[in-house]
């Protein structure tokens, strides 16, 4: 018993080692004591065992104010690989990234029964993983994980028949597999390599046809249930969800586009896809009074939307993304930062701590990629066979 007690606390004190070089490396031995609440003895016995593994290496040099340079670490992103995989529509789209998040290759694959026949999904899947993989010229072996990033809209319990644990089965590559919601995803690469980098508490909103927010705590997301349907405008506007005055039907961009329809005195586009049809809003209110008074209007419930989750949850910084959040806040974040710190001013949040998300591009892949690094921070040395017999 003791020596599992002792396996279990060094394994322990790994992962918080893991953790701290993951979020805010590279770091020094005397660094990471500082950041984990660790003695110094404990932080050099857990590099001890994490270098002679692999997972973490030596990242340089640092000044020492005249004694000594100190020598950083960091955690080796050659050690293993990640798989990412996206969910649009009827396709998977699947990244192989090395575990500094480096995206090295992409293949798409088609989905003829999108997302709910598991037999098919495993398939693809594992086609273009051994498409990755040979492309790329890693070997299986090195794969420390499956991350899976599920629409907006879905769901783990409802939108899919099929969980992990069933996929990893099918799959038989021997890693696990990690399922999490979109918005979680965008939280955690924005902590890693975004907007909220560097601080230890973060909410991320992301605005698309519809809204979700997440907060991210010492890298950890979690998704804030039913934001999006939370009351801004009491009676207000019929939301799809059956209620009225939610939030998600004056800043989702569903609402905007059905708001805009009732503008006097100009039609705007009603075909073509949404993004398309916002952005041709948006840039209309350069010059049209009611499209500059709409998306103004919009921009105000966008602010006080996230300033009563200022208010609620004291942030560091509140990121907004979502490919709506970028067209709106591209041309109206002064207008947000003003109503979401006068919203949530009794939390003080400066008007610069309301930024736009950083990791537009892939987002979702980059951030399911994170995934199984999450993991395996987790699991410290406790390593799956393939990866700890490299």
């Amino acid at each position: 018993m003791r020596g599992e007690g002792t396996r279990v606390v060094r394994r322990g004190n790994e992962s918080f080692v893991l953790s701290a070089l993951y979020l805010d490396g590279p770091l020094s031995r005397k660094e990471l004591s500082a950041a984990t609440g660790l003695s110094p003895s404990a932080v050099s016995q857990s590099i001890t065992g994490l270098v002679q593994n692999g997972l973490v290496r030596e990242a340089g040099k640092a000044d020492s104010n005249g004694g000594r340079p100190r020598t950083l670490l960091d955690i080796n992103p050659t050690f293993g690989y990640t798989v990412g995989v996206a969910i649009t529509g009827r396709a998977l789209r699947i990244g192989l990234f090395d575990l500094s998040c480096r995206r090295i290759q992409v293949v798409k694959r088609a989905l003829s029964a999108g997302v709910q026949d598991i037999d098919e999904v495993a398939r693809e899947l594992g086609i273009g993983i051994r498409h990755l993989l040979s492309l790329s010229g890693v070997h299986d072996s090195a794969l420390t994980g499956i991350g899976i990033g599920l629409p907006s809209s879905a769901s783990p319990h409802q939108a899919i028949p099929w969980t992990s644990r069933k996929l990893e089965s099918l799959l038989g590559l021997g890693i696990p597999v990690f399922i999490e919601r979109e918005v979680n995803i965008r939280a955690l690469v924005e902590s890693r390599l975004g907007a909220a980098r560097g601080v230890g508490r973060a909410v991320v909103v992301q605005i698309g046809l519809g809204v979700e927010a997440s907060l991210v705590a010492d890298g950890t997301a979690k998704r804030i249930r039913d934001w999006g349907h939370t009351t801004i405008d009491y009676g207000g506007r019929s939301c799809h969800c059956g209620a009225r005055g939610c939030v998600e039907a004056y800043v989702g961009a569903s609402g905007i586009l059905e708001r805009s329809l009732e503008l006097p005195g100009r039609e705007f586009p009603t075909e073509g896809n949404d993004f398309e049809r916002l952005r041709t809003l948006v840039g209309s209110a350069e010059h049209c009074a009611d499209a500059r008074a709409l998306v103004q209007e919009t921009a105000g419930y966008i602010g006080a939307a996230v300033g009563n989750l200022i208010s609620l949850l004291a942030p560091a910084r509140l990121v907004i993304s979502g490919w709506a959040g970028q067209l709106l806040g591209s041309r109206f974040l002064p207008e947000i930062r003003d109503a979401a710190t006068r919203q949530g001013r009794e939390h003080g949040l400066s008007p610069a701590a309301v930024l736009l998300g950083r990791v537009e591009v892939d987002a979702t892949l980059t951030g399911a990629a994170v995934l199984p690094v999450l993991g395996l921070i987790k699991r410290g040395t406790a390593l799956p066979r393939a990866v700890a017999g490299l």
